[in-house]
């Protein structure tokens, strides 16, 4: 009985301790090919989950990434001098996502999740956003 609860409270406190991590955001652009990238990682060494994404020159979609259970979002910025990006970030239960035009220059930017249900969206260097 006693190696049942042990090993229960192994797992739970495993778990607990993926969903305390640091959530990383990092995007940039290479400016030769067009390309915004963006990479994906937490602060668990232990936890494989590196992800790499881009987004095309004639694409003028979003960087988005939903999370569950995360707790803070770092988002870091790596593009030129005097770029910018629009920055937007909705939790669970908002009607809309709260959105600004950041500096995207050697930034670091740091969202807080109040809830399970996380919405981050990255636009690609000094896009203009859309009003519609």
């Amino acid at each position: 009985m006693k190696k049942i609860l042990l090993v229960l409270t192994a797992l739970t406190f495993t778990n607990l301790s993926y969903s305390q991590a640091d959530e990383y955001i990092e995007v940039s652009t290479k400016n030769i090919f067009g390309k915004s990238e963006m990479v994906l990682y937490n602060d668990n060494i232990d936890f494989d989950d590196l992800e790499y994404l881009t987004i095309g020159r004639n694409n003028d979609n979003y960087h988005w990434v939903k999370y569950t259970g995360a707790k803070n979002v770092i988002v870091i910025m790596n593009d030129y001098e005097n770029d910018t990006r629009e920055l937007c970030y909705k939790h669970q239960s908002d009607e809309k996502a709260t959105c600004e035009i950041v500096d995207a220059f050697a930034s670091i930017y740091n969202l807080q999740a109040k809830e399970n249900i996380f919405e981050v969206w990255i636009s690609k260097i000094n896009e203009t956003p859309d009003e519609s």
